[in-house]
Order: structure tokens, then C-alpha cells, then sequence
């Protein structure tokens, strides 16, 4: 398993992915926003033990993503939430090479304060109350498992104390999205426009490919496929492999998308000191001037003095934050 997922499959055909959706179900508290996070049971053989948010697929009697997230959330926790009240956040979905894919649109909603679950399904064991903050902390100490859709809805709810700081946070980009473009800036770098950052519609951010045909992805942000597969094509158009992936930080814009490569192309993942404790996938730690151990050109990391996101302000010593330098041939 890997950060709860069963592993990739390899030679496995692509299963597509089923429609579905997800409540992000929030209540006030005395220490600001709690979350509700459900555990699924250990015998359940997709998933055990993983703390989740209430969600599942869409059923055919559901009307749309935002009728079948309430009803799942009835459905696990006896919770009724109101239509009007939900708030669209972002869309996941699952990597390839996973036997059960699902295309996810998550939601938000704040209930009253002193809400409870008040009826349990099969597909839940446990549940608690969190702020966003202590459920990262639990994930940081190992005391909660969690997958990276939560792990990342977590840190963009950091902060957050009203419905329309969360519409803030999740307000689609102004600009038209647009497709994946990927533009060559020289023999060994290309720089990747992604839509869909952090998951959230209409925004988009920046990352990076190295070399020349071993390449290296730096900072995927995407995590709905479509940039994966635009990276994937465009590799194998130039008859060249993807390797690795490097992330600079753990803000969500910066790696979001990992799990498409990580899980879905079962490869290995890069990051500064301290960054296994929250990353949700397996992580190899870079300390400055050590050089990826993967690609065929030489890229050194270096400790970044850029400020911590805050998206990463939690207790204890904070993960280091990189930024990557290709040394020249023959340097």
C-alpha cells in the first residue's frame, strides 16, 4: 500500500474513472472550523484504516455531484446538509493503474456548532472532529493515515474561519483554464502550464520537465490527469521516459498533482528535509547541494530561503523548502 492506496498495478488495463463526490463537512468550534473525517474499516479492501471525508460514487438516482454528496453524507453520518449550502472546492481523481478509479468533485458545507454523527454505515467505523490543522498534525505524527486529496483540501482550509473565506479559497481563476501546454525553453528544460492547481478550476500554475530523455517533473500541480497525460504524450513524442518527480515545497500548487506520477506511474518522489512527515506518498529527502538521484541531466538542490507556505504552518520543525539548479554538461 502506499499512503493507503493498493499499489499500482503494473501492465494493468486503465480502469476509467466513475463519477463521484465528496463532503467536506465543517463545523464552528471554540478553536475555529472543525472538520469531520470518517475512518473506514480495516477489513474494507480498498482503503482500510484511511480517515476520509463522507463521499462516494454517483448513483444513478442522484441529479448531479452536489445531490449524490449529500446523500452519502446522510447515508455515513446521518448528517443532513442543505443543497444551498454546499460551496464547489476542487476535483480529483484517482491516478491510473489503480484497480478502482473515481473522477471526484468535492464540496464544502458548514453545519451548526454541536453537530454529531448520528448514524454510522457499514463503510464507517469511527469518526472525529478536527480542525484542519490538528487533523495535519495527527497525519505528521502518524497517528491518522490520509490519502493526498485530504491531505491538500486540509492545508487550502488552513486558516479559514467563514463561508466566504472558503469561497475565497476555492473561487475558480478568472482567466479561461485552457488545455495543458508545454513550451520549450531549452534543450533540457521545458516549462508546463497546468490547469486545474491545487485542483481548483480555473487556476492554474507553472512547473517544470529536465532533461533530455530521462526526464524529471518538478512541481505538479494538477491532480485530474489531464497534465500527466499531456506530459506522458509529449515524452513520448521525443521518444523520451519520465523518471521522477522533484517538488520544490508542500504548498498545494506545488503538489497536488504528484500522485498521478507517484501512484499512477509508480514513480520516485524528491523533497526537502522534513517533507516525508506530511507528504502522503513515499518521499526521498534532499539536503542542500545533494543531486537527484534520477534523469540524465545533473540538477543539484538547493535550500530555498523563500518563506514556508502557509499552507505548512503547523507544530514542530517545518519542511525545507528547495528549489532545483541544472549544472551545465561537464560542470
Amino acid at each position: 500500500m502506499t499512503g493507503g492506496r493498493p499499489e499500482r498495478q503494473r501492465g494493468a488495463p486503465v480502469v476509467l474513472p466513475r463519477p463521484a463526490a465528496t463532503a467536506v463537512i465543517l463545523r464552528p468550534s471554540t478553536a475555529g472550523l472543525q472538520v469531520l473525517l470518517t475512518r473506514r474499516p480495516s477489513t474494507m479492501q480498498f482503503g482500510p484504516d484511511i480517515h476520509v471525508f463522507p463521499g462516494g460514487r454517483i448513483d444513478p438516482g442522484d441529479a448531479d455531484a452536489a445531490a449524490a454528496a449529500i446523500r452519502e453524507t446522510r447515508e455515513e453520518t446521518g448528517i443532513v446538509v442543505d443543497r444551498a449550502s454546499l460551496i464547489p472546492m476542487s476535483r480529483w481523481v484517482t491516478p491510473p493503474g489503480l484497480p478502482h478509479r473515481y473522477d471526484v468533485r468535492f464540496f464544502a458545507a458548514i453545519v451548526a456548532a454541536g453537530t454529531e454523527v448520528s448514524e454510522v454505515s457499514p463503510e464507517v467505523v469511527d469518526s472525529t472532529w478536527l480542525t484542519p490543522a490538528a487533523a495535519l498534525y495527527a497525519k505528521r505524527l502518524g497517528a491518522m493515515i490520509l490519502w493526498q486529496p485530504t491531505v491538500v483540501t486540509l492545508q487550502q482550509l488552513l486558516g479559514v474561519t467563514s463561508r466566504s473565506a472558503i469561497e475565497r479559497a476555492f473561487a475558480p481563476g478568472a482567466e479561461p483554464m485552457g488545455p495543458p501546454a508545454i513550451e520549450v525553453v531549452s534543450p533540457v528544460l521545458a516549462v508546463v502550464r497546468q490547469p486545474w492547481a491545487g485542483g481548483i478550476e480555473g487556476r492554474a500554475s507553472v512547473g517544470r520537465i529536465v532533461g533530455r530523455r530521462r526526464l524529471v517533473v518538478i512541481d505538479p500541480s494538477d491532480p485530474t490527469g489531464e497534465t500527466t497525460d499531456a506530459i506522458v504524450a509529449w515524452a513520448n513524442e521525443r521518444h523520451a521516459e519520465i523518471v521522477g518527480v522533484a517538488v520544490t515545497d508542500l504548498d498545494p500548487e506545488h503538489h497536488a498533482g504528484v500522485e498521478m506520477f507517484a501512484a499512477g506511474l509508480g514513480l520516485p518522489v524528491v523533497a526537502g528535509a522534513g517533507s516525508s512527515r506530511i507528504a502522503p506518498y513515499p518521499v526521498t529527502e534532499l539536503g542542500d547541494g545533494e543531486r537527484l538521484p534520477f534523469g540524465d541531466v545533473r540538477i543539484v538542490a538547493r535550500v530555498s530561503d523563500v518563506d514556508v507556505p502557509e499552507t505548512l504552518d503547523l507544530p514542530g520543525p517545518r519542511p525545507e523548502a528547495l528549489s532545483y539548479e541544472i549544472i551545465a554538461p561537464g560542470s
